[in-house]
């Protein structure tokens, strides 16, 4: 869906050499600013395989709703990912999330 979604959006573009561009990781970082600003399609290399592709968004609300659905789920997977290995259980997360809001709710004055 996600490289439907990027020939859809970007094909005419691409074709005529526009609104596409490849950077490293090390460039993508100092010009960070520049990269998400722009209306270009960027992919992010790292040790010339590719890492990651930021894709502009004019609009997200006007996202399909089988992409958002998809980007949640694999959201969803790659956090279950990271927290499974660190050990940290969806009750752990849940727990550390309603101290926190108990905190910001009592320096707010509410109880």
């Amino acid at each position: 869906m996600l490289t439907f979604l990027c020939r859809l959006l970007y094909c005419d573009e691409i074709e005529k050499g526009e609104a596409m561009r490849v950077t490293g990781v090390r460039e993508f970082r100092s010009k960070a600013p520049k990269f998400i600003k722009s209306r270009d399609l960027v992919f992010i290399t790292r040790h010339g395989k590719l890492a990651s592709i930021l894709i502009p968004l004019g609009a997200p609300q006007d996202l399909p709703v089988d992409l958002k659905r998809e980007l949640l789920e694999r959201f969803g997977e790659v956090i279950s990912g990271h927290l499974g290995r660190r050990g940290v259980s969806e009750r752990k997360v849940i727990r550390d999330f309603e101290v926190w809001r108990a905190k910001r709710r009592m320096r707010r004055g509410r109880r």
